[in-house]
């Protein structure tokens, strides 16, 4: 929970095969924000079964919240910004091997 809490808070950058992985104990609607975040981000939110339902850009600094659509987030992902377009990933498409 503390890692969730402080997500990629602080750090100065994130190298471009790392992201952070948040899972929800239940699915739920979901709000990340950008405090003290310096890096542009990507995120993307996923329902239980690894779909990818919609796909954020992040504002480095910015307070305001970005809310899922659904409330059926199960898991979220942070990347650097254009990684998910760089691989043509897409809302519809699922992702593979995430813990359950």
């Amino acid at each position: 929970p503390g890692e969730q809490v402080m997500g990629l808070m602080n750090r100065e950058s994130l190298p471009n095969d790392r992201g952070m992985l948040f899972v929800f104990a239940m699915p739920r609607k979901a709000s990340f924000w950008m405090k003290n975040t310096s890096i542009p981000l990507d995120l993307a939110f996923l329902d239980s079964e690894g779909l990818i339902l919609e796909i954020h850009p992040l504002i480095p600094y910015e307070e305001a919240r970005v809310q899922s659509k659904s409330d059926h987030v199960a898991y979220a992902l942070e990347v650097n910004r254009d990684w998910f377009a760089s691989r043509n990933l897409k809302p519809g498409l699922k992702v593979q091997g995430l813990p359950k």
